[in-house]
């Protein structure tokens, strides 16, 4: 191989392992603070700058799920989100906008590794990080959410909110970002709601699992749903906003059952862990991980993934 191959191969690997975060400080001082601070309304479209954190999950370039930035290079979402192909290099995510397709305000960023939790199955933890290829530039349209401060004791507000491009009508997706004000349930309160008869069965095994917990109003119909899976519930705690929930899974939209959140405190450990490059796996548990590089092309087999599990 020649010098000039010897080059493109070192830029190729500089390109895979380059720094994540920013200084930990210039990051504090901006996640969680958009620039726009107008008034919210609840279940209708959402203004530019609002929510600057919201991604738009493509794979294949079609939109299929939400997420948030948390960092200049990584992305939280659901784990369900990523189809069973592996390749990372087939994703990529939209900031700056909240149109649904094309927008002259919106940014797209590639991914370069996937991680999910080796225990993921089904509505397991359902969380997954998304390492972009190049370092995003924020702007007061693009600006990633904090995490929880697992530190100290959060106590979580009475309301948060949930936002995506999901179903707002019987198979109707909106183009605009929409916005909704949903009150929290406990887990326990909501293992009530989907397992009625635990209580009587103290050994049934639970249906909200200990990093699981709910939030929507049943009166009033207010719940994510089927589009809005890995988007954020950004909460308003101390002063900024945090991400304390991943859009998982549900039944029946906004009828008789809440929807049901990732606990993203929960997986703080892990999250660290991964970003840190440290050794993988928290408690015990081990991490899938997946790198683009030229050899994912090159090993490109055929594939026939299932389609994401989506709220419905």
């Amino acid at each position: 191989m020649g010098p000039a191959g010897l080059k493109v191969l070192l830029l190729l690997f500089l390109g895979a392992f380059q720094g994540s975060f920013t200084k930990k400080k210039n990051l504090q001082s901006v996640c969680g603070r958009p620039v726009h601070t107008g008034r919210i309304v609840g279940g209708q479209d959402a203004a530019l700058g609002r929510w600057p954190w919201q991604v738009s999950l493509r794979f294949d370039y079609t939109h299929s799920c939400g997420g948030s930035l948390i960092s200049d290079h990584w992305v939280l979402t659901a784990a369900h989100c990523i189809k069973k192909t592996w390749y990372s290099f087939l994703y990529s995510v939209w900031l700056g906008s909240i149109d649904r397709e094309y927008s002259s305000t919106g940014k797209e960023y590639y991914v370069s590794r996937i991680a999910i939790p080796d225990k993921h199955r089904h509505t397991e933890a359902d969380i997954a990080l998304l390492k972009l290829s190049s370092r995003v530039t924020f702007s007061s349209v693009i600006l990633p959410i904090c995490l929880p401060n697992i530190s100290k004791q959060l106590t979580v507000p009475a309301s948060c909110w949930v936002t995506g491009w999901g179903q707002n009508q019987e198979g109707h997706y909106p183009s605009t970002l929409q916005e909704l004000e949903v009150p929290v349930i406990s887990s326990e309160a909501c293992e009530q709601l989907y397992n009625p008869i635990g209580v009587f069965l103290p050994d049934l095994e639970r249906v909200i699992k200990e990093d699981m917990f709910c939030a929507g109003e049943r009166q009033s119909r207010k719940d994510s749903c089927k589009g809005d899976s890995g988007g954020p519930l950004s909460c308003h705690i101390d002063g900024v906003w945090r991400l304390m929930g991943v859009v998982s899974w549900g039944l029946e939209c906004g009828k008789d059952l809440p929807g049901v959140y990732t606990n993203v405190t929960y997986y703080q450990k892990w999250i660290s862990a991964i970003i840190s490059r440290a050794p993988p796996g928290w408690g015990g548990d081990s991490t899938h991980m997946t790198s683009c590089s030229l050899l994912c092309y090159f090993l490109w087999l055929s594939w026939d993934p299932p389609e994401p599990l989506a709220l419905a």
